[in-house]
């Protein structure tokens, strides 16, 4: 007789799924060939029904509707993604950070700012950064992986929740991903602990982390190709504009080259942090720009 389980995809290797039940049993399924006919991929993060027969095999039977789904690493229902920038070196990459934001507001994922290489606390360059965001995202953290720094803060933070991490590269996001798993490890020992070499098939997978919650063992996005909204979707995507909204000349204001514009004038008085206005008029440029050539 078969049993009916529910439980959450953590892990997909070669046909097969490791699914992880409330009560902390884990399940190793096939998924059915309804699936592939449907166009179907289970994910890591895929809430799902299985069934398990009395020989002990595990049978994928339902994909329940997702959240949302990421490309780079490839895993579902992601309730934070943690863009992670660096206090030091290499130096801020904030329009990525911008466009991981959107990606954000795209995906319905809530995003944390977190500031890296922080070693000895707080520092000129992670107020200043901390300043251009405060009105754009609810949570800014300020942490080292290196030296521990405001770590336990952000395991409060993160508790219960399905993460991801993203941001350019060399900011530190292995070693977070290290802390945060409670490993001791140098950083790309994580490979090695996972048994994966350099050149073998990376396949996401869900961890559990030590105060709870899951995280993907591998950081994507070091680099966006492409604005993920349409132009004038964008300007809808930036939160410090919405109490101006109704505040300019024209209906559909893009914020760039209209007169009168509520937006433009908060920017010149201060109320508007400048430096991320002048990467959003680059950002939407750039969008207009693909949408052009995508039907040359």
């Amino acid at each position: 007789m078969e049993q009916r389980f529910k439980g959450k995809i953590i892990k997909g290797v070669g046909g097969f799924y490791t699914v992880l039940c409330g009560d902390g049993k884990r399940f190793v399924c096939k998924a059915r060939g309804l699936f592939r006919k449907q166009g179907k991929t289970p994910l890591p993060g895929d809430d799902v029904e299985f069934t398990v027969d009395k020989k002990g095999e595990g049978y994928l039977q339902t994909i329940f509707p997702r959240e949302n789904e990421l490309l780079r690493p490839p895993v579902a229902n992601v309730d934070m993604l943690l863009i992670v920038v660096s206090a030091t070196e290499p130096q801020p990459d904030l329009e990525l950070a911008d466009k991981l934001l959107l990606y954000c507001a795209k995906q319905n994922i809530r995003p944390m700012l977190v500031i890296n290489k922080c070693d000895d606390g707080s520092s000129e360059i992670s107020e200043a950064i901390a300043q251009q965001y405060k009105d754009s995202v609810d949570e800014i953290g300020t942490v080292s992986a290196q030296t521990g720094y405001g770590m336990e803060e952000l395991f409060d933070r993160l508790s219960g929740s399905t993460i991801c991490l993203a941001g350019q590269s060399a900011v530190g996001k292995s070693s977070l991903l290290n802390k945060l798993l409670g490993l001791d490890l140098k950083t790309g020992e994580l490979s090695q602990k996972t048994e994966r070499g350099r050149h073998t098939t990376r396949h996401a997978e869900l961890i559990e982390m030590p105060g709870g919650g899951l995280i993907a063992d591998t950081p994507g996005f070091s680099m966006l190709e492409s604005v993920p909204a349409e132009p004038e979707e964008i300007p809808r995507m930036y939160r410090e504009f919405r109490e101006y909204d109704g505040g300019c000349r024209f209906i559909g204001c893009m914020h760039i080259s209209e007169p009168d514009c509520a937006v433009k004038a908060a920017v010149e008085d201060g109320s508007i942090n400048k430096e991320r206005y002048e990467r959003y008029v680059k950002i939407v440029n750039e969008a207009i720009e693909t949408r052009r050539h995508k039907y040359d």
